[in-house]
């Protein structure tokens, strides 16, 4: 015969044991950080920008494909072609900003950028990180929108 009330006891410590832990990774990670807002809204600002120039010239425009559950993550489309997926990932002392194109003709990753940012500054600026974990000096989240803007229309970063 099977005892539910210890199976249910056991079930209860269960539960609380990973609530507490929920609880416990919840304090300790940083909040999803406010440049990153203020990087997709420079984002946005800069494809207003340049999409005027496009319009212009006649040539495929850039858009923004919201996919929800992706809260932390955008989507940036050139035409037909090219997709570029701008994500926040949170790591240890701060978070991580990283722009990948990806297009034709298998739908691989063409180029990808990161931006560093120190949880110590508020994440008010980022550290663009170069080649083989080098730093370089630190962005303002208006430079590294018109960076990735860069980097879609010409189809990879530099």
């Amino acid at each position: 015969m099977v005892d539910y009330a210890r199976l249910a006891n056991t079930a209860k410590e269960i539960q609380d044991a990973d609530r507490i832990a929920f609880e416990k990774h919840k304090r300790l990670r940083p909040d999803p950080c406010l440049f990153f807002g203020r990087v997709r809204d420079s984002l946005i600002e800069e494809m207003k920008k340049a999409n005027e120039e496009l319009r212009k010239k006649r040539a495929a425009l850039l858009d923004q494909n919201h996919l929800p559950g992706f809260s932390e993550e955008m989507f940036l489309t050139y035409g037909t072609d090219s997709l570029c997926r701008v994500g926040l990932g949170i790591i240890r002392g701060g978070c991580k900003i990283t722009a990948i194109i990806s297009g034709p003709p298998n739908g691989y990753e063409i180029s990808r950028k990161e931006f560093l940012c120190s949880q110590d500054a508020n994440c008010r600026e980022a550290i663009h990180v170069v080649k083989a974990g080098s730093k370089k000096a630190a962005s303002r989240s208006e430079e590294i929108a018109a960076e990735i803007i860069a980097g879609i229309l010409q189809g990879k970063f530099k």
